[in-house]
Protein backbone atom coordinates (compact mmCIF):
# COMPACT_ATOMS: atom_id res chain seq x y z
CA UNK A 1 0.00 0.00 0.00
CA UNK A 2 2.81 2.16 0.72
CA UNK A 3 4.28 1.84 -2.63
CA UNK A 4 0.60 2.90 -4.01
CA UNK A 5 1.20 6.18 -2.34
CA UNK A 6 4.11 6.55 -3.07
CA UNK A 7 3.26 6.05 -6.92
CA UNK A 8 0.53 8.34 -6.48
CA UNK A 9 2.43 11.19 -5.03
CA UNK A 10 5.19 11.11 -7.81
CA UNK A 11 1.73 11.53 -10.21
CA UNK A 12 0.77 14.38 -8.37
CA UNK A 13 3.53 16.00 -8.11
CA UNK A 14 4.91 15.90 -11.86
CA UNK A 15 0.95 16.65 -12.55
CA UNK A 16 1.21 19.67 -10.82
CA UNK A 17 4.60 20.86 -12.64
CA UNK A 18 3.21 20.11 -16.26
CA UNK A 19 -0.21 21.87 -15.24
CA UNK A 20 1.84 25.15 -14.25
CA UNK A 21 4.29 24.78 -17.00
CA UNK A 22 1.76 24.77 -19.82
CA UNK A 23 1.39 28.03 -19.48
CA UNK A 24 5.23 28.91 -21.37
CA UNK A 25 3.76 29.43 -24.65
CA UNK A 26 0.92 31.68 -23.33
CA UNK A 27 3.29 33.65 -21.76
CA UNK A 28 5.51 34.08 -24.40
CA UNK A 29 2.77 34.35 -27.32
CA UNK A 30 1.63 37.82 -24.37
CA UNK A 31 5.18 38.46 -23.94
CA UNK A 32 5.48 38.93 -28.03
CA UNK A 33 9.31 37.70 -27.81
CA UNK A 34 10.20 35.01 -28.92
CA UNK A 35 13.55 32.50 -30.10
CA UNK A 36 16.82 33.05 -27.86
CA UNK A 37 15.73 36.48 -26.65
CA UNK A 38 12.43 35.08 -24.86
CA UNK A 39 14.86 32.23 -23.53
CA UNK A 40 17.79 34.47 -22.15
CA UNK A 41 15.07 36.13 -19.41
CA UNK A 42 13.02 33.18 -18.81
CA UNK A 43 15.99 31.27 -18.07
CA UNK A 44 17.92 34.78 -15.79
CA UNK A 45 14.86 34.89 -14.05
CA UNK A 46 14.66 31.31 -13.27
CA UNK A 47 18.25 31.25 -11.64
CA UNK A 48 17.71 34.66 -9.70
CA UNK A 49 14.17 33.11 -7.96
CA UNK A 50 15.19 30.16 -6.89
CA UNK A 51 18.97 30.92 -6.36
CA UNK A 52 17.19 33.50 -3.88
CA UNK A 53 15.26 30.36 -2.72
CA UNK A 54 18.02 27.84 -2.29
CA UNK A 55 20.28 30.20 -0.32
CA UNK A 56 17.63 31.37 2.19
CA UNK A 57 16.06 27.98 2.91
CA UNK A 58 19.84 26.10 2.90
CA UNK A 59 21.86 28.47 4.96
CA UNK A 60 24.96 28.63 4.90
CA UNK A 61 24.93 24.91 4.09
CA UNK A 62 24.20 26.22 -0.02
CA UNK A 63 27.63 25.90 -1.34
CA UNK A 64 28.36 23.14 0.49
CA UNK A 65 25.34 21.27 -1.06
CA UNK A 66 26.78 21.87 -4.83
CA UNK A 67 29.71 21.23 -3.99
CA UNK A 68 29.24 17.65 -2.24
CA UNK A 69 26.83 17.10 -5.77
CA UNK A 70 29.92 18.09 -7.69
CA UNK A 71 29.78 17.40 -11.76
CA UNK A 72 26.95 14.96 -11.21
CA UNK A 73 24.55 17.50 -9.94
CA UNK A 74 26.03 20.33 -12.41
CA UNK A 75 25.29 17.58 -15.70
CA UNK A 76 21.49 17.29 -14.43
CA UNK A 77 21.37 20.94 -14.68
CA UNK A 78 23.16 21.95 -17.64
CA UNK A 79 20.50 19.17 -19.09
CA UNK A 80 17.85 21.36 -18.17
CA UNK A 81 19.13 24.47 -19.33
CA UNK A 82 19.84 23.30 -22.95
CA UNK A 83 16.41 21.57 -22.91
CA UNK A 84 15.03 24.90 -22.82
CA UNK A 85 17.39 26.39 -25.02
CA UNK A 86 16.93 23.52 -27.85
CA UNK A 87 13.05 23.62 -27.57
CA UNK A 88 13.28 27.43 -28.59
CA UNK A 89 15.85 26.49 -31.47
CA UNK A 90 13.37 23.61 -32.76
CA UNK A 91 10.55 26.20 -32.72
CA UNK A 92 12.57 28.70 -34.38
CA UNK A 93 13.50 26.29 -37.32
CA UNK A 94 10.83 24.03 -37.47
CA UNK A 95 7.84 25.62 -36.59
CA UNK A 96 5.64 25.04 -32.89
CA UNK A 97 3.54 21.97 -34.75
CA UNK A 98 6.60 19.85 -35.35
CA UNK A 99 8.55 20.61 -31.80
CA UNK A 100 6.09 20.18 -30.21
CA UNK A 101 5.24 16.40 -31.82
CA UNK A 102 8.63 15.49 -31.57
CA UNK A 103 8.74 16.57 -27.67
CA UNK A 104 6.47 13.46 -27.35
CA UNK A 105 9.28 11.21 -28.05
CA UNK A 106 10.75 11.95 -24.75
CA UNK A 107 9.03 8.89 -22.52
CA UNK A 108 10.91 6.72 -25.55
CA UNK A 109 14.43 8.41 -24.99
CA UNK A 110 14.19 8.32 -20.93
CA UNK A 111 13.32 4.56 -21.11
CA UNK A 112 16.14 3.83 -23.57
CA UNK A 113 18.48 5.45 -21.54
CA UNK A 114 16.97 3.78 -18.23
CA UNK A 115 17.57 0.59 -19.96
CA UNK A 116 21.13 1.06 -21.35
CA UNK A 117 22.90 2.60 -18.37
CA UNK A 118 20.64 1.43 -15.20
CA UNK A 119 19.12 -1.78 -16.73
CA UNK A 120 15.72 -0.29 -15.98
CA UNK A 121 13.16 -2.14 -17.89
CA UNK A 122 10.28 0.39 -18.31
CA UNK A 123 6.82 -1.39 -18.38
CA UNK A 124 5.05 -2.51 -21.06
CA UNK A 125 1.74 -0.29 -20.24
CA UNK A 126 3.51 2.64 -20.45
CA UNK A 127 5.41 2.28 -23.75
CA UNK A 128 2.14 1.71 -25.13
CA UNK A 129 0.60 4.32 -23.74
CA UNK A 130 3.45 6.53 -25.04
CA UNK A 131 2.41 5.00 -28.39
CA UNK A 132 -1.09 6.52 -28.15
CA UNK A 133 -0.15 9.74 -26.78
CA UNK A 134 2.22 9.92 -29.71
CA UNK A 135 -0.35 9.34 -31.88
CA UNK A 136 -3.19 11.44 -30.48
CA UNK A 137 -0.67 14.62 -30.66
CA UNK A 138 0.41 13.74 -34.11
CA UNK A 139 -3.41 13.66 -35.02
CA UNK A 140 -3.93 17.17 -33.48
CA UNK A 141 -1.45 18.40 -35.71
CA UNK A 142 -1.57 16.75 -38.76
CA UNK A 143 -3.28 19.58 -40.95
CA UNK A 144 0.27 21.27 -39.83
CA UNK A 145 3.11 18.84 -39.86
CA UNK A 146 3.39 18.38 -43.83
CA UNK A 147 6.44 16.30 -44.26
CA UNK A 148 9.05 16.30 -41.58
CA UNK A 149 12.02 16.49 -42.99
CA UNK A 150 15.98 15.63 -42.02
CA UNK A 151 16.44 18.84 -41.13
CA UNK A 152 13.47 19.21 -38.97
CA UNK A 153 14.25 15.98 -37.44
CA UNK A 154 17.69 17.26 -36.42
CA UNK A 155 16.93 21.01 -35.15
CA UNK A 156 13.74 19.30 -32.40
CA UNK A 157 14.99 15.89 -31.64
CA UNK A 158 17.44 17.08 -28.98
CA UNK A 159 14.56 18.57 -26.74
CA UNK A 160 13.14 15.06 -25.74
CA UNK A 161 16.65 13.29 -26.37
CA UNK A 162 17.90 15.76 -23.65
CA UNK A 163 14.39 16.44 -21.27
CA UNK A 164 14.08 12.30 -21.34
CA UNK A 165 18.08 11.70 -20.45
CA UNK A 166 17.68 14.20 -17.64
CA UNK A 167 14.88 12.64 -15.80
CA UNK A 168 15.96 8.94 -16.11
CA UNK A 169 19.14 10.84 -14.66
CA UNK A 170 17.51 12.40 -11.53
CA UNK A 171 15.37 9.43 -10.98
CA UNK A 172 18.71 7.61 -10.35
CA UNK A 173 19.40 10.33 -7.94
CA UNK A 174 17.10 11.02 -5.80
CA UNK A 175 19.84 12.64 -3.24
CA UNK A 176 20.52 15.60 -5.05
CA UNK A 177 18.66 19.30 -4.15
CA UNK A 178 16.35 20.03 -7.15
CA UNK A 179 15.96 23.69 -6.16
CA UNK A 180 20.12 23.75 -6.71
CA UNK A 181 19.78 21.37 -9.86
CA UNK A 182 17.08 24.13 -11.28
CA UNK A 183 18.53 27.19 -10.11
CA UNK A 184 21.94 26.46 -11.69
CA UNK A 185 19.77 25.36 -14.83
CA UNK A 186 18.75 28.74 -15.13
CA UNK A 187 22.28 29.70 -15.06
CA UNK A 188 22.89 27.83 -17.94
CA UNK A 189 20.19 28.30 -19.86
CA UNK A 190 20.47 32.06 -19.79
CA UNK A 191 24.11 32.01 -20.48
CA UNK A 192 23.97 29.73 -23.71
CA UNK A 193 20.68 31.71 -24.67
CA UNK A 194 22.59 34.46 -24.33
CA UNK A 195 25.56 33.74 -26.66
CA UNK A 196 23.03 32.19 -29.37
CA UNK A 197 20.86 35.69 -29.19
CA UNK A 198 24.14 37.72 -30.25
CA UNK A 199 23.97 39.20 -26.97
CA UNK A 200 21.23 40.84 -28.17
CA UNK A 201 18.36 40.46 -25.58
CA UNK A 202 17.16 44.04 -24.89
CA UNK A 203 13.40 44.38 -24.41
CA UNK A 204 10.51 46.99 -23.43
CA UNK A 205 9.18 46.84 -19.89
CA UNK A 206 6.26 45.80 -21.42
CA UNK A 207 7.55 42.55 -23.11
CA UNK A 208 9.48 41.95 -20.02
CA UNK A 209 6.24 41.04 -17.54
CA UNK A 210 5.01 38.03 -18.82
CA UNK A 211 8.63 36.60 -18.64
CA UNK A 212 9.17 38.43 -15.38
CA UNK A 213 5.91 35.72 -13.58
CA UNK A 214 7.41 33.04 -16.21
CA UNK A 215 10.78 32.83 -15.60
CA UNK A 216 10.13 33.72 -11.29
CA UNK A 217 7.13 31.56 -10.56
CA UNK A 218 5.96 29.22 -13.93
CA UNK A 219 9.64 27.59 -14.24
CA UNK A 220 10.93 27.68 -10.89
CA UNK A 221 7.47 25.68 -9.95
CA UNK A 222 7.37 23.47 -12.53
CA UNK A 223 10.80 22.34 -12.61
CA UNK A 224 11.28 21.53 -8.86
CA UNK A 225 7.80 19.67 -9.27
CA UNK A 226 8.68 17.48 -12.03
CA UNK A 227 12.18 17.37 -10.65
CA UNK A 228 11.13 16.14 -7.73
CA UNK A 229 8.47 13.37 -9.44
CA UNK A 230 11.23 11.28 -10.39
CA UNK A 231 12.04 10.28 -6.94
CA UNK A 232 8.72 8.57 -7.24
CA UNK A 233 7.98 7.30 -10.31
CA UNK A 234 9.99 6.17 -13.63
CA UNK A 235 11.74 8.61 -15.85
CA UNK A 236 9.18 6.91 -18.54
CA UNK A 237 6.54 7.97 -16.81
CA UNK A 238 7.24 11.16 -15.54
CA UNK A 239 8.02 12.05 -19.35
CA UNK A 240 4.84 10.44 -20.24
CA UNK A 241 3.26 12.71 -17.93
CA UNK A 242 4.85 15.70 -19.27
CA UNK A 243 3.39 15.04 -22.76
CA UNK A 244 0.16 17.14 -21.23
CA UNK A 245 1.98 20.12 -21.46
CA UNK A 246 0.72 20.27 -25.19
CA UNK A 247 -2.64 19.95 -24.55
CA UNK A 248 -2.96 22.11 -21.59
CA UNK A 249 -0.79 24.67 -23.32
CA UNK A 250 -3.42 24.44 -25.85
CA UNK A 251 -6.52 25.57 -23.59
CA UNK A 252 -4.97 28.31 -21.49
CA UNK A 253 -4.35 29.74 -25.26
CA UNK A 254 -8.06 28.81 -25.43
CA UNK A 255 -9.24 30.54 -22.40
CA UNK A 256 -7.01 33.39 -22.25
CA UNK A 257 -6.48 34.21 -25.62
CA UNK A 258 -9.98 33.45 -27.07
CA UNK A 259 -8.02 30.58 -29.86
CA UNK A 260 -10.74 28.07 -30.24
CA UNK A 261 -9.03 24.99 -30.90
CA UNK A 262 -10.03 22.68 -34.15
CA UNK A 263 -12.25 19.55 -33.67
CA UNK A 264 -8.62 17.68 -34.65
CA UNK A 265 -7.23 19.59 -31.57
CA UNK A 266 -10.22 18.16 -28.89
CA UNK A 267 -9.92 14.70 -30.86
CA UNK A 268 -6.50 14.66 -30.46
CA UNK A 269 -6.08 15.73 -26.79
CA UNK A 270 -8.64 13.52 -25.56
CA UNK A 271 -6.42 10.78 -27.00
CA UNK A 272 -3.16 11.95 -25.38
CA UNK A 273 -5.66 12.31 -21.75
CA UNK A 274 -6.99 9.26 -21.71
CA UNK A 275 -3.88 7.28 -22.61
CA UNK A 276 -1.96 8.87 -19.68
CA UNK A 277 -5.07 8.08 -17.45
CA UNK A 278 -5.22 4.55 -18.67
CA UNK A 279 -1.23 4.29 -17.60
CA UNK A 280 -1.50 6.45 -14.39
CA UNK A 281 -4.53 4.41 -13.20
CA UNK A 282 -3.31 0.60 -14.44
CA UNK A 283 0.12 0.98 -12.59
CA UNK A 284 -1.47 2.02 -9.57
CA UNK A 285 -4.04 -0.54 -9.24
CA UNK A 286 -2.53 -3.72 -10.90
CA UNK A 287 1.36 -3.34 -11.32
CA UNK A 288 2.14 -1.66 -8.38
CA UNK A 289 0.31 -4.03 -5.90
Amino acid sequence: MSGNKEYLKGILITLGGVLVVSSDALLIRMSGVSGFKAGFWRALFTFFSLFILFVSTRKRAWFTIIKSGGSALLFSSLLWGVSGISFSLGVAKSGAAVALVMVSLSPFFASAHSYLFYRTKPHALTLMAAVGAIGGIIYMYSSQLGTIGPKDFLYTVWTPLVLGVNLSYLGQHPQFDRIAICSMGGLFGAIIAFFLAGMRVRVTTAELLPLLLLGAVVIPISQVSISSGTRYIPASESALISSLETIFGIFYVWIFLSEVPSRHTLIGGAIVFSCIIFNTLTQAYVVKR
